[in-house]
């Protein structure tokens, strides 16, 4: 079984970015085995994509019942509207 924790850093280690698994508001822990499946994602969405674009086309659609926050370098929330250039960006400042 895998770790929340290390679904998260599959994520971040294709997408560029970090992220806060939630379910009902509230974050999962990172040490909660086997809710979290295989990253089917092989490449980064298009830079030009929003967060929102990334949370609906990618992460809910592979996870459904469970959402996320996305993570600016500064460990803040990137709004929806935010392009993930820009997020992705944040990491290198």
């Amino acid at each position: 079984m895998v770790t929340v924790a290390t679904r998260v850093r599959t994520i971040a280690d294709r997408e560029k970015f970090d992220i806060v698994v939630t379910k009902a508001g509230k974050p999962v822990k990172v040490t909660k085995n086997g809710v979290l499946g295989k990253y089917p994602y092989d490449k980064r969405l298009k830079d030009s994509k929003t967060v929102s674009d990334w949370k609906k086309e990618r992460f809910e659609t592979s996870y459904p019942g469970y959402t996320c926050d996305v993570l600016m370098g500064d460990g803040t929330t990137a709004t929806g509207q935010k392009k993930l250039k820009s997020v992705r960006a944040s990491y290198e400042e």
